[in-house]
């Protein structure tokens, strides 16, 4: 749990059994968003809703303090809370147009994905095995974005590759990349191939978002770059 500045917080959660190891997930909380709350960009995995609650708890924080959710692309990992945390908090929840949020299963051969990774085919398959059966509540109301909006100080911006509708969120400062930019071991890269829609979009955006003049980088998964 990082604080970045006055109003931007990394609550980080960690999902177990990725690949052999774990992966952390960064949901940011932002404070003073649009309608006067607590803003997320992005919610965890459903299974990993507890771990929320408590991070906000530690700041005195609870769910219902979130008045707007913010959704960089439809992956379990980023929506899986979306709807529990809207019909909890009453929040309202924002997407872009094109993104479709619905939990559905990556049909990637775990050949490729064991050769990519490097790890085992059995660890491969017990953790697809698992993300494929994650499923989660699509939200029953949407507040669809096109790029260019201003939330909260935030302007989004639309950066497809992973998938159709992704986006991201930079202030002047802080650049919030979702999936766009990986940042496993302090190393900055574009999104994995096997898992991007379109991988050479995937790559032109993230490009695109390195060369913004930001200070603090949150990718969702791995180190937030920061000036110290």
């Amino acid at each position: 749990m990082v604080r970045l500045t006055s109003r931007v917080r990394i609550a980080e959660l960690v999902e177990p059994d990725f690949f052999g190891g774990f992966l952390n997930q960064n949901v940011v909380v932002i404070e003073r968003g649009p309608n006067g709350g607590l803003m997320l960009v992005d919610t965890g995995l459903p299974e990993l809703f507890e771990q929320l609650e408590a991070r906000l708890k530690s700041w005195g924080f609870s769910i219902e303090d979130v008045s707007d959710v913010v959704i960089t692309h439809w992956h379990q990992d980023h929506a899986g809370n979306a709807e529990r945390i809207r019909r909890e908090a009453k929040a309202k929840v924002y997407a872009h147009e094109l993104e479709v949020l619905r939990a559905r299963k990556f049909n990637v051969p775990y050949e490729a994905i064991a050769e990519e990774l490097k790890v085992p085919l059995e660890v491969v398959k017990r953790t697809m095995d698992r993300i494929n059966k994650v499923t989660y509540e699509e939200p029953k109301e949407l507040i669809r974005l096109r790029g260019g909006e201003d939330l909260a100080g935030f302007k989004v911006i639309h950066v497809p590759g992973h998938t159709e509708g992704h986006i991201a969120l930079f202030d002047g400062e802080t650049l919030i990349a979702g999936d766009a930019i990986r940042g496993i071991r302090g190393v900055y890269t574009p999104p994995l191939r096997l898992f991007s829609q379109d991988h050479e979009r995937a790559i032109s955006s993230f490009n695109r978002l390195m060369s913004l003049p930001y200070k603090f980088l949150i990718p969702f998964h791995g180190e937030v770059k920061t000036p110290w």
